[in-house]
């Protein structure tokens, strides 16, 4: 179980997933991304610290994580 507590929630590809920006160490923001179960825990640099990240962009995070070999990233299936 994750603490929800300051993470937001989504659902893709029929998982649940958290997601937050936090600054690591060296104080630069970061997004992580974890699955409900624990089994995924990513970690990307944010793009631009002066755009607020949307749901869109912790899709594409994730298509690029799950299809990585998927330009599109959506698996072999058409949008």
């Amino acid at each position: 179980m994750i603490s929800k507590k300051g993470k937001r929630r989504m659902e893709y590809n029929g998982a649940v997933y958290y997601w937050f920006v936090r600054k690591n160490r060296e104080g630069v923001p970061r997004i992580h991304i974890l699955s409900e179960d624990k089994k995924v825990n990513l970690e990307f640099p944010l793009f631009d610290s002066e755009v607020s990240t949307t749901r869109q962009e912790i899709e594409r995070l994730l298509k690029r994580h799950i299809h990585p070999d998927d330009p599109g990233g959506l698996g072999g299936l058409s949008p």
